[in-house]
């Protein structure tokens, strides 16, 4: 996958069928919106609108999103066969994120093509839609790359956190302080300094899959690692942060720590459903913007009645391979899947009794305590994780609700969960929610239930899944007959 640039795979998705064109004019307000809500349902192709109202005349026409909205694009984007199975995807990614590939420092590159700066920048010539009826103006991060850079280390780090178009230069964010990026503006905020930001619209997915997941590491060395191409690095023209050289948009500036700068950002149609209420938080005012000729913005629809949405067709995989290499590096024994979720599913081979408090100690521990993922099930290795009938059999015939439903007053969780009251969300008053985390061991207690030889030394009876041998054989070679 040498030198992978959005167009690039754009390209490569057209090729194969899985691209549509929207060459109708189209709304930014709302109707792009139900467009995409019809196109995840039916696992549709990654969408190009090009006739967007108000934008005919505008430096950024296009919006390119859907991207990796199904599975078989995650694996397309990873160079694995379409019908990868995810535990096969898990495993790839873990093993190359074992590999990171070290950046390469370019001079220019395509996204110099275009500087716009002072009182040119305009954020409005970017067709950013309008994603939800209510939210309180256009959502302009939604599937980009935040790059903000360390003081200490000048360690650049990648996220990806909502923002929305206040006026033509400003954007205003949601910033925990306990995030990455969060901890970077705590140590501007003592030296009394503004935060120099980067946004990044459109570059290689690889960016973005391992930019929203809590990863341990250089966010462009892993994407590299994914991509299996390093990353090619520009500077910034108003700070030292580098961003992709082949990268459609970048926006900068800088985040003042004057809390009497902070301005009104909210509500927004999160990933739960529902709308994230309204506070004061922090700005970005730019300074500057870049961009490739005829530019292509990226953006991305969460919020779904059926939940469906390419940031979790995406970011859950690479969830998983985090959660699985946190546990790894705990060294806990006999991890054989994990899959993220609203319920987070961990298949283990039992080896000690405490193991599934201690997986669930062990991903609490880690950066995983700051997202909305606030129940974890453990079950043992006859569970298809990945399939809820299984989940919950193993729920109603495994767990002893007095001894196996474990809560962790944690104190720490995502404001955009809406389970936890309003004044509980405040994460910049605390940090970051207030919210404890649920255990669920569905695996076969060993005080209740020790071995019987009557069931030949099994803790739990013969499960009754299957005939006997020669019948199942019987039943296959006289399938036709039965005419079903």
């Amino acid at each position: 996958m040498p030198d992978r640039d959005l167009r690039k795979w754009m390209a490569q998705l057209e090729a194969e069928g899985d691209l549509k064109r929207v060459r109708a004019k189209v709304d930014w307000d709302d109707e792009i919106s139900q467009i995409i809500r019809k196109v995840y349902v039916k696992e549709g192709p990654a969408l190009l609108f090009e006739n967007i109202k108000g934008h005919e005349k505008t430096w950024s026409k296009k919006l390119f999103t859907n991207g990796l909205g199904t599975r078989a694009r995650v694996n397309v984007m990873l160079g694995l066969p379409r019908d990868t199975s995810p535990l096969e995807t898990v495993k790839t990614i873990r093993e190359r994120m074992k590999k990171p590939l070290k950046t390469v420092k370019v001079k220019t590159g395509p996204v110099k093509e275009n500087i716009i700066k002072g009182k040119d920048v305009d954020l409005f010539q970017i067709p950013v839609p309008k994603w939800h009826p209510l939210d309180n103006g256009r959502y302009i991060n939604t599937f980009n790359a935040t790059v903000t850079r360390d003081p200490d280390t000048g360690q650049n780090n990648a996220g990806v956190y909502r923002g929305t178009i206040l006026s033509k230069n400003k954007i205003g964010v949601l910033l925990m302080p306990m995030k990455d990026w969060g901890i970077t503006y705590t140590k501007y905020k003592e030296m009394g300094k503004p935060m120099p930001v980067a946004f990044v619209y459109g570059y290689d997915p690889t960016l973005i899959v391992v930019a929203g997941s809590p990863v341990i590491g250089p966010e462009y060395e892993l994407a590299g690692a994914l991509r299996q191409e390093p990353v090619e690095l520009v500077k910034c023209e108003t700070s030292d942060i580098e961003v992709p050289a082949a990268a459609e948009i970048v926006v900068e500036g800088f985040m003042s720590p004057d809390p009497s700068t902070y301005e009104i950002e909210g509500p927004f149609g999160e990933g739960s459903g529902y709308y994230g209420e309204a506070r004061k938080r922090p700005v970005v005012e730019i300074t500057c913007i870049t961009h490739r000729n005829d530019p292509i913005y990226r953006g991305s629809l969460v919020g779904t009645k059926e939940g469906i949405t390419e940031i979790r067709s995406s970011v859950s995989t690479m969830m998983s391979v985090v959660l699985w290499n946190i546990l790894e590096a705990a060294e806990i024994p006999g991890i054989i899947d994990v899959a993220s979720g609203p319920i987070t599913a961990v298949k283990i081979h039992k080896t000690y009794q405490g193991q599934p408090r201690q997986i669930a100690a062990a991903m609490w521990g880690s950066k995983f305590a700051g997202h909305p993922f606030n129940i974890i099930i453990v079950v043992e290795e006859d569970v298809d994780i990945r399939n809820p009938n299984a989940l919950f059999g193993a729920m109603h015939s495994r767990v002893n609700f007095n001894r196996d439903l474990v809560i962790y007053p944690l104190y720490m969780g995502s404001p955009i969960d809406v389970s936890l009251p309003y004044d509980a969300r405040a994460e910049l008053e605390y940090g970051a929610a207030i919210a404890s985390k649920l255990l669920i061991d569905a695996t076969i207690d060993w005080e209740m239930h020790p071995p019987r030889a009557e069931w030949g030394n099994q803790r739990f009876p013969p499960n009754c899944h299957y005939s006997r041998p020669e019948t199942e054989k019987l039943v296959e070679k006289r399938w036709r007959e039965y005419d079903l």
